[in-house]
């Protein structure tokens, strides 16, 4: 990119396809609706109980995370936890905030492909490498091949239409795809329309590609924080992004899906001075992750 250097990964430990405790896509109602149905606590940002039951675990995990990774003043850390179980989400104050995306629009732009190639969209061979090696290595030149060739701005209007991502849309420059704006909580929704709603081969192609990424991204960039930071024995499917020096800010995000079933959904996105550095930025994120997991329970 002209203006940053954007990157994403992916690590885990096993892969399962199985969907775990989620309802049947063809009955259940959207991702969308879910988040925007559930009630109790589990949708006021902060609210997090003493005891902690299958019903606040998402509330549990996103008031742990903002006491535990308060970056300074000038730190915007925003997230995001859903509940694919039971139905429940959790934000914290600034989880409905747009953000610059990074590689996470390499999920979206993926999504709006696969979902076109069922209603006739010529999708080669050729062009199903390269969504891999987009979501898994991360690779930009990847990237940027299918952000021309399916016109990236317009696909990312259209997910974001079809899922209700309201802080989500194209970059103001169409050349600069990691300038797409997202928000924790549409990262959410995205996830949950991967797991929950998509066809299974889809579903698949999108997850394996990010559990199979290696830990080191195509641009050398070091991914082993946040979410990806080592946890032995935890299963998990996760997208990192990275992006620096736009308006002299760091952006720096990880999201994914933790367990065997992945059943809980979590999304850290945060906005952080240069100065911090990407040591400092990689501090914040990975102390709300530790603080997540440690919310959650050990084998979900």
């Amino acid at each position: 990119m002209a203006v940053a250097a954007v990157g994403v990964m992916l690590a885990a430990v096993c892969v399962t396809s199985g969907r775990g405790n989620a309802p049947d896509a063809a009955t259940a109602p959207s991702a969308q609706d879910r988040m925007d149905s559930s009630t109790g606590p589990d949708i006021t940002p902060g609210t997090g109980g003493s005891a902690t039951t299958a019903q606040s675990w998402p509330a549990e995990a996103v008031s742990a995370a903002d006491e535990t990774a308060a970056g300074g003043p000038d730190v915007t850390l925003a997230i995001a936890v859903a509940d694919r179980a039971t139905g429940k989400f959790a934000g914290s104050m600034s989880g409905t905030e747009p953000m610059y995306s990074a590689s996470l629009v390499k999920i979206i732009l993926a999504v709006d492909v696969l979902q076109r190639r069922r209603s006739g969209l010529a999708v080669g061979a050729e062009d199903l490498a390269l969504i891999r090696r987009a979501l898994g290595p991360s690779d930009d030149q990847a990237m940027n091949l299918l952000w021309t060739r399916f016109d990236g701005p317009v696909a990312v209007s259209r997910v974001a239409r079809q899922l209700g991502l309201s802080a989500t849309g194209p970059p103001a420059d169409p050349s600069q795809w990691g300038e797409s704006l997202v928000s924790a909580r549409d990262t959410v929704v995205l996830y949950r329309h991967v797991l929950d709603e998509l066809p299974a081969w889809d579903r698949e192609l999108i997850m394996t590609a990010l559990a199979t990424a290696p830990p080191v991204a195509a641009d050398g960039f070091d991914q082993a924080f946040g979410l990806q930071a080592a946890v032995p024995g935890l299963t998990i499917a996760t997208k990192q992004g990275w992006m620096c020096c736009r308006e002299d800010r760091i952006n720096l995000h990880s999201t994914g899906a933790l367990g065997e079933q992945r059943r809980f959904v979590v999304a850290l996105l945060s906005n952080q001075p240069v100065g911090r550095g990407y040591d400092g930025a990689r501090e914040t994120v990975t102390a709300a992750a530790d603080a997540v997991r440690a919310a959650l329970p050990a084998s979900p």
